[in-house]
């Protein structure tokens, strides 16, 4: 990939650049009426590779999509209150499994937003050592800040990606059920 430094260019590009970073605005250049290339965020292009990442990844896009029908079969026809209201009153989180860490670390205590598909369970308990607590990690701030993961494009618009290097978290956010619902936790390749 080739990089240019902001200063090089031309006021008017620079403009450009500048109101892509800021507001999001994308400009497309054309040569002769055709596009050729498209000024997009840093952060939009990372979201979108991710999604073409994911969507070329035929075993996660297929346990995600299971996950995401496993989650949505426990919660049928349970009103979003009492989803929430039942996840609060209860340890197991009327049937969900939540985010659990060891006792003693207390950046995981209350996660009280999360729930975890049991996919993403078992790739949580794959997990060991440092990548383990990265991932819990991971996890608390997802808690914390939902949106702090890149949101994704068709073919899986509503969901949304947070990375470590070694790490993917696939999850979507309910908010009328004020959770998150955490779908696959897959360790990156190298």
């Amino acid at each position: 990939m080739k990089h240019l430094d902001v200063l090089d260019l031309s006021e008017e590009v620079r403009d450009l650049v500048r109101e892509c970073a800021a507001k999001g605005t994308r400009t497309v250049f054309e040569r002769n009426g055709r596009p050729v290339a498209v000024l997009v965020s840093h952060d939009e292009y990372l979201a979108l590779r991710e999604t073409i990442d994911i969507a070329n990844d035929p075993l996660l896009f297929a346990r995600i999509a299971e996950a995401d029908d496993e989650v949505s079969q426990r919660t049928a026809g349970v009103p979003p209150a009492d989803v929430a209201a039942s996840r609060a009153a209860t340890p197991e989180g009327a049937g969900e499994t939540p985010a659990r860490q060891p006792a003693g670390t207390p950046a995981f205590r209350t996660l009280e937003r999360l729930v975890l598909a049991n996919s993403a369970r078992a790739g949580l308990d794959a997990t060991e050592g440092v990548i383990r607590r990265r991932a819990l990690s991971s996890l608390a701030r997802i808690n914390s800040d939902p949106i702090a993961g890149a949101p994704l494009f068709e073919p899986l618009k509503g969901l949304w990606s947070y990375r470590t290097d070694e790490l993917r978290i696939i999850y979507k956010i309910v908010a009328e059920a004020r959770m998150v619902v955490v779908l696959a936790i897959d360790r990156l390749r190298a």
